[in-house]
């Protein structure tokens, strides 16, 4: 049921499998900064992406084994909350330890 909501999905909006979980991903992120009312350098709402990835191909290996196939998934839909995470936390570390610097950043 799980696979024919996906190609449900992606036919539907016209995009591969690859291109579905880097939108997912980054939808589930936003939509977590939003719900836990953190922040992007929060790591919570990346651990929620990556619960429902693990979730997600958990399910795919039980109906096909496919590993190499659901690492690439993870990294498609990891890719970008990682990247995110990152930049905010360099950022804000950054504007801690360089206070005076900010006026000159924006």
């Amino acid at each position: 049921m799980l696979n024919d909501l996906k190609t449900l999905a992606t036919d539907f909006l016209n995009l591969s499998r690859d291109a579905l979980h880097i939108h997912l991903g980054l939808a589930i992120y936003v939509i977590a900064i939003l719900v836990f009312r953190r922040g992007p350098t929060s790591v919570l709402p990346w651990l929620s992406v990556l619960a429902f990835e693990l979730i997600n191909e958990a399910l795919d290996l039980f109906h096909e084994v496919d590993f190499s196939g659901a690492i690439v998934d993870v990294v498609n839909t990891m890719f970008w909350p990682t990247v995110a995470l990152v930049v905010a936390r360099v950022h804000l570390r950054y504007r801690r330890t360089h206070p005076d610097r900010e006026r000159g950043m924006r």
